[in-house]
């Protein structure tokens, strides 16, 4: 048997699957959204070999931002621990962190200030006169932290302590290429995650040993 560690960027994953389902035809939505539940599933999905054991599954993720932040433009402060994406957050951290082979790892986010909507500066790239700015054209930009850093730790020491056999990353940013080289040289085969309607980096593809198909379901 081959000792096996899933190792998912959260933020990557989450998008991907949500992609995935709006893009089928016809659309399909989660009730709730990405939920741990389908996290999970689709997760353990990826193995797809008889001979494969885990060992553990790490999550990678930032915890929801909890600080109260001024909009520069109407001087409304909103408190963010109060929000809807706040409480969601928190619960699904919770509901995975329940579920077997589970370990979370917590990155933070951080506000970088305040940007105009992708949808207002469209308008001005397409040569639209400028109009007063109002809340809806703003808001706040988070930055995550932490995240490829702890995912690169923990494949660094999954590889160096020969803990596991394979590595079965979920995650689609080219960061990841020196610690997946490392495994590799330690001898520790690495597997990449191919979802559809997410292209994977060239680079990625080229160093890891397996690269598999996932196709999401609720």
């Amino acid at each position: 048997m081959k000792k096996v560690a899933i190792l998912i960027d959260g933020g990557w994953f989450s998008k991907a699957l949500q992609g995935a389902f709006t893009g089928a035809k016809p659309p399909i939505y989660p009730k709730h959204g990405i939920t741990a539940d389908i996290i999970y599933r689709n997760a353990l999905n990826t193995i797809v070999v008889a001979d494969e054991e885990i060992t553990k599954v790490f999550y990678y993720d930032s915890e929801p931002y909890a600080d109260e932040e001024k909009n520069p433009l109407s001087g409304i402060v909103t408190d963010y621990s109060k929000s809807a994406g706040y409480t969601s957050r928190k619960r699904l951290f919770k509901e995975l962190g329940e579920r077997d082979f589970v370990a979370l790892r917590r990155g933070d986010v951080r506000p970088r200030g305040w940007t105009l909507t992708p949808d207002y500066l469209e308008k001005l790239m397409k040569g639209h006169k400028p109009t007063p700015l109002t809340d809806s054209d703003i808001y706040l930009n988070f930055e995550q932290k932490g995240v490829d850093m702890r995912i690169g730790i923990d494949v660094a020491s999954l590889s160096l302590k020969k803990q596991v056999d394979r590595i079965i990353l979920i995650s689609g940013d080219r960061d990841m290429i020196p610690a997946i080289k490392l495994a590799r040289r330690e001898g520790v085969q690495v597997v990449l995650v191919n979802i559809p309607g997410r292209k994977l980096n060239h680079e990625l593809i080229e160093d890891a040993d397996l690269l598999r198909q996932l196709t999401p379901t609720l």
